[in-house]
């Protein structure tokens, strides 16, 4: 005989903000688009319930100009 199983779900709305605390381990793969790795924190989220804290690391290019003789 097969018992049924009962699941409840809560369904709660997550928005990503602005985080101060510098321990973060898991990494989603690089890319040139920012809902990519949203949408990889989404799904972070679900496979580890536990997991709410992320990190957003930017590279900004820079290069030194020589002007000329002062």
């Amino acid at each position: 005989m097969t018992v049924p199983v009962r699941r409840t779900f809560r369904f709660v709305n997550r928005t990503l903000r602005p985080d101060h605390d510098t321990e973060y381990a898991a990494t989603s793969p690089p890319s040139n688009d920012p809902a990519e790795p949203q949408s990889w924190a989404f799904t972070h989220l679900r496979e580890h319930p536990g997991h709410t804290s992320y990190a957003e690391v930017i590279e900004r290019p820079w290069v030194m100009w020589e002007e000329g003789p002062t």
